[in-house]
């Protein structure tokens, strides 16, 4: 696959909108799966039943984690299902992990880039303690 043609499944996936993972394959060829509406989960894992298959990579697990759909954003949920875990930016991650634009996802050696193009970009303010003045 050319670096041209590569940009353009990238240029694709930004017009339609919907949260989409960038990774490489077997053979390095970019890779692009869209995130569509309707969708609520996405299994990741070595074994041919995943929605997204890693089958060339042997430290996944047959059925590593999964991605689910909460309300208009996503998350990453690794259940204790995959013996090597899932990353997020570097971080093992237990149980659920909300997604951000950017996001590099690591299950065994794959890297997956998570993208949202029109994710709302303000983080939500630390609670702060009881009684405390919040403009202070």
């Amino acid at each position: 696959m050319s670096a041209e043609s590569e940009a353009e499944g990238l240029a694709q996936a930004e017009r339609l909108g919907d949260p989409y993972l960038v990774y490489r394959d077997a053979e390095q060829r970019q890779r692009v799966m869209s995130l569509p509406e309707g969708w609520d989960r996405v299994t990741v894992g070595r074994g041919l039943s995943a929605d997204l298959v890693l089958s060339w990579d042997e430290d996944v697990s047959r059925m590593h984690a999964e991605l689910q759909r909460l309300g208009s954003e996503w998350a990453l949920a690794d259940e204790g299902l995959s013996r090597n875990g899932s990353y997020v930016n570097g971080a093992r991650i237990g149980g659920r992990r909300a997604l951000l634009d950017g996001d590099v996802l690591r299950f065994g050696k794959t890297e997956i880039v998570f993208r949202a193009p029109f994710q709302a970009g303000e983080e939500t303010r630390p609670a702060t303690q009881l009684g405390e003045d919040p403009s202070s």
